[in-house]
């Protein structure tokens, strides 16, 4: 920890006012010196007024801040305060629960919270269950990102059977009155790949790509057809793979950045794979109708479209209780 007389040397430092009659070697800039106050404003917080606060409250209401949280909110909002609290605890148990590489049992793992934090189950019977739900949540969450990951990482290749039968499913999906000519052929490109053979543009993603347009053609015929369509527009048209394969990066970004335990915190069950496909369908048809109503000059408006996108998405999922979700999606999440 940082000692006072460490904290009043930065406070003289970083001030035009130096207490000496040399100036010194080079000066902090003004951003400088308000990035090293935030750095001590976070560390007071966390080391003292914090811990400090948290005290006084367990005093006042009788009650740790997990149950404090637990019982005054809900959805997303309990879960991430829930998951933050954990991951700020000083005890290793309770930071252990949002660490995707440690391996526990989360009926025990609560057990041990609960007696770390001295709750009853006797006062408190509903405590338990809140939490248990909110840390089942949290790794669901991250069990997610392994799996997506593990689909990312698979690179495409013309010798797998299994690559090879889902592209060429995807073309029938897609196009189910014409007959694919061979399978490298400038046809790819009327279901918006850039070259005759699609493989190059999974570099990016890899099979998270593939799986991504494969499952919005399986799962939603009608509505991948008629986006497919839309790609097709004499003004307003783009390469429907290729912005598919845009938009699992998109996806998978808000995924791994957390911007998504939003949408997988508001709901009571595992988050899955197909789930995970879900959120990609709807975010495929919600860019469709973004780009339409732009009216883009050409394609080279692409990124411009395409960043503003993400920034409203963002702005939604600042939203605790924002779900992604349509009529399609309902249905499928039922399932």
């Amino acid at each position: 920890p940082l000692k006072v007389e460490t904290l009043v040397f930065f406070c003289f430092f970083c001030t035009d006012k130096v207490p000496s009659r040399k100036k010194p070697p080079f000066r902090c800039s003004r951003a400088d010196r308000g990035g090293m106050w935030q750095d001590i404003w976070l560390y007071l917080y966390l080391t003292w007024f914090r811990p400090m606060i948290k005290w006084l409250l367990r005093k006042v209401l009788g009650t740790c801040e997990l149950q404090r949280i637990c019982h005054g909110y809900g959805g997303a909002a309990r879960t991430k305060k829930i998951e933050k609290s954990l991951k700020l605890s000083k005890y290793k148990p309770l930071q252990e629960v949002t660490s995707a590489d440690v391996q526990f049992d989360v009926d025990q793992r609560v057990q041990e919270i609960l007696q770390i934090k001295g709750v009853s189950q006797e006062k408190d019977p509903g405590f338990a269950p809140l939490l248990r739900a909110c840390m089942v949540q949290i790794r669901g969450y991250q069990s997610l990102i392994r799996e997506v990951e593990g689909v990312r990482g698979q690179a495409y290749s013309s010798d797998n059977q299994e690559h090879e039968n889902m592209l060429l499913q995807l073309w029938d999906l897609l196009m189910p009155d014409t007959k694919l000519e061979s399978r490298i052929t400038k046809q790819w490109g009327d279901i918006g790949f850039q070259g005759d053979d699609p493989r190059t543009d999974f570099r990016g993603m890899g099979m998270l790509g593939l799986h991504n347009l494969f499952f919005f053609a399986d799962q939603q015929t009608d509505l991948a057809r008629q986006v497919l369509q839309h790609s097709h527009h004499p003004n307003y048209g783009y390469s429907f793979a290729v912005v598919g394969i845009n938009i699992t990066s998109l996806t998978y970004s808000l995924l791994v950045r957390g911007k998504l335990r939003t949408h997988f915190y508001n709901f009571p069950r595992t988050p899955r794979l197909s789930h995970f496909h879900l959120v990609y369908c709807h975010l495929m048809v919600e860019f469709d109708k973004f780009w339409l109503a732009e009216k883009p000059q050409d394609v080279m408006e692409f990124n411009r479209i395409r960043n503003k996108f993400e920034k409203k998405l963002l702005s939604l999922l600042r939203d605790d209780s924002t779900v992604l979700t349509g009529s399609f999606m309902e249905k499928l999440e039922q399932s």
